[in-house]
Formats: structure tokens, sequence, C-alpha cells
């Protein structure tokens, strides 16, 4: 008679993906207070006094009690402010990834494969690139004027030839693979080359490359409100509490102290994601910088 031991399970998706963050513990720190400051973006506009809403009787308290985080010069909730501006920078962060990914994967696929557009396409990613961003930035808002769109579309410009040059690097390597030879041979067309054979493999340095877009992002943006030339002075963004604070600095420091700790932990933990993802994505730089 013969015995047959227990089956062995095949792991999932799910295990593979517990399996993957109990062996980079950092991602899964970054991932935990990205999420809560998703957490707190949804709830503020619920829980908390309207941000915009002003007091003049209560300007300029100190944190206390009655407001955790003191009030500004119109007496409105520092608190309030400060986590209602974090559904700005997620939200401009968000979308301007999105859009930086989108066209930046379109750009580097074509311009990586089809060997006679790469020329003409890259030189105008390196005509965009020459200008630094912020002052690209800058030149678009003046054009258009102030809006979260208008933000996500300037910011998104400037950062679409950065990913476009790191897709298209890669796909210049990966269509010298055997297996793009064979799908060729098979009669494989562009489209499907691109989506079944050339995308899925250079989706590790886009997922990368994207952290670092979304921190760049917000710091452009911060910075975009900071002077003046990026989302409307009513929207309670951290750029423009920081522009606020500035005459207030010494009287009121607590103005500029929250919103600042908040947008520089928020880059920092989005940063070190994108590091950690970086070095999962590629074990040998991982064992390289342990040793």
């Amino acid at each position: 008679m013969t015995v047959v031991g227990p089956v062995a399970k095949a792991p999932n998706a799910l295990d593979a993906m517990r399996r993957f963050l109990r062996m980079n513990p950092t991602i899964l720190v970054g991932l935990a207070v990205l999420a809560a400051f998703t957490l707190v973006a949804l709830i503020a506009p619920y829980i908390l006094p309207d941000p915009v809403r002003v007091n003049p009787i209560q300007r300029l308290r100190p944190p206390g009690a009655e407001f955790l985080f003191g009030t500004d010069q119109l007496g409105r909730s520092t608190l309030s402010r400060t986590l209602n501006g974090t559904r700005i920078s997620l939200t401009i962060g968000a979308l301007v990834t999105l859009l930086t990914v989108t066209f930046g994967l379109l750009i580097g696929l074509v311009a990586g494969y089809v060997r006679w557009l790469d020329g003409t396409v890259m030189r105008v990613m390196d005509g965009l690139m020459a200008i630094p961003g912020i002052l690209l930035a800058i030149a678009l808002m003046s054009l258009f004027g102030s809006s979260v769109q208008n933000v996500v579309i300037a910011i998104g410009i400037a950062e679409i030839p950065r990913m476009a040059r790191v897709v298209r690097s890669s796909v210049l390597v990966l269509r010298e693979q055997t297996y793009v030879e064979a799908a060729i041979t098979n009669g494989a067309g562009l489209a499907r080359m691109l989506l079944r054979h050339i995308l899925p493999n250079a989706a590790a340095p886009v997922i990368v490359q994207a952290t670092y877009v979304f921190a760049s992002a917000m710091i452009v943006e911060s910075i975009l409100s900071f002077l003046g030339a990026g989302t409307p002075p009513t929207i309670p963004s951290w750029g423009n509490m920081l522009a606020e604070a500035r005459p207030f600095m010494q009287r009121a420091p607590w103005m500029i102290a929250f919103p600042g700790v908040a947008l520089a932990l928020l880059v920092l933990t989005v940063n070190v994601l994108g590091d950690a993802l970086r070095d999962a994505i590629d074990p040998r730089l991982a064992r390289k910088l342990r040793t």
C-alpha cells in the first residue's frame, strides 16, 4: 500500500507579498507611514475645524490644550491646516506620478524599441531636461494660472523626460534579449511585443523611479506655492502655509515648524521607500551595500 503525503500548497500572490515584506522591513515601515498619512488626509476634513475659517480673536495662539498646533495670523487652526495640507501634497504627488508614468512609459517604450524614432524623440526629451524643472514649472504656471490641475500638468511635463529616459534605457537592453528575437520570429506585432514582452520586464525600474517622482512632485508643489505660483492661497497647502508663516517666524515659530516637519517626514518616507524598493528589486546592489 502506497502512502501519499500531504500535497504541498502552491504559494499564492498574498503569501509571496507577505514573504517579500518580511524580508524587507524597511518597505513595510515606509508603507505603514505612508498609509498613516493617507488616512489622516481622508479623515481630517470630517474631524477637524474648517481650515479656512477665520477667527481674529484667536490669532497667533501658541500650541496648547485648545489648539494643539496653535493658530496663525488669522486665527485659523494650524493643526487643521497642516493635516488638510496632507491631502493636497498626496493628491498632487499621486496625479503627477500617474501622468509621468503614463506618458513616460509610452515615450520610452516607443523611443527605445523603434530605432528610427529614437533620435528625434530623445532629442526633444533632452531639450526639456535642459530647462531646470522648477523654472519650467514656474513658466507654465505663470502662463496658465494657479490651480491644482495646472500644478499637476506643470510638474508632470518637467518629470516626463526623466521617466522616458529610464524606460528607454531598459528597453534598449531588453530588445536584444533572445526571447524578444523569438517573439519577432513568431510574428509578434509592435503592440504585442511592447505590452507583453518588454513592459513587464521594464516595470521594476519604473516603480522605483515613480517613488522619486512622487517625492519630487510634493517638493516642487511646495516651492511653487511658497513663491506664489502654485496652488491658490485659499487652499491650505504646506507651501502656502510656509509662505504665510515667513513674516511671523520669530513671533509664532509653530506656524512654520509643523507644516515644515510634515513635508520633510512625508518626503523622507517616500524616498526611503524608493531606496528600499530599489535594493529589494536589485539583489546585487543590496549585497554590495551590505559588504
